[in-house]
């Protein structure tokens, strides 16, 4: 009995995949690459001495993917996240940190013209801190859960803009008291490799 039950499943899974939709119409998504300027920003609740951390810099990744699907797709890059800074009553340490960040994307397709996406990953990190309290040096390292939201506009078949919103790292007490997470809004461009 249960030789038969599997014997007919089998060939019942045989026939679908023989005539279903997906063996003619399979839909294949291109591998792309992008390049991405932007703004980082860092703050935190600053509980100390009238700290001001809401420091600003220019910053830039480096990125490549794979939609997987028409709703998931798959992301690695390498950020560049400039120099932020922090100010206190007494001086200032500054923050000079990259990383590499790996991202799930969620995508809702809005028309031919562009998608909604949000993501979430994990970035490994390094900063080098500088302090001009008391001229001290110092390096911290980790790996943090990441996430996002943006949009991009199809121009072309072969080319994507692309705005987005990403928090990516959390600097600790080196870079200012409680630590600092670092947001970046990104105007990117990607070539799509059909």
């Amino acid at each position: 009995m249960t030789a038969r039950i599997v014997t007919a499943l089998a060939g019942c899974f045989m026939l679908l995949a023989s005539t279903s939709p997906w063996a003619e119409d399979t839909v294949t998504y291109p591998l792309y690459a992008g390049f991405a300027l932007g703004f980082a920003s860092a703050g935190s609740s600053c509980y100390y001495y009238a700290y001001n951390c809401d420091g600003t810099d220019t910053t830039f990744k480096i990125y490549a993917g794979k939609r997987l699907h028409e709703n998931l797709g798959v992301e690695i890059a390498y950020h560049d996240l400039g120099k932020l800074s922090e100010k206190g009553l007494y001086g200032s340490t500054t923050a000079e940190s990259d990383g590499i960040n790996l991202s799930l994307l969620g995508i809702i397709p809005v028309s031919d013209q562009g998608y909604f996406y949000g993501k979430v990953g994990y970035m490994r990190w390094d900063a080098d801190y500088s302090s001009s309290y008391n001229t001290k040096t110092s390096d911290e390292s980790g790996t943090d859960l990441t996430y996002g939201i943006g949009f991009a506009f199809t121009v072309n078949p072969d080319f994507d803009f692309r705005i987005e919103i990403e928090r990516l790292n959390e600097f600790g007490d080196d870079f200012t008291h409680g630590g600092a997470e670092v947001l970046v809004m990104y105007f990117a461009g990607n070539v799509n490799f059909n």
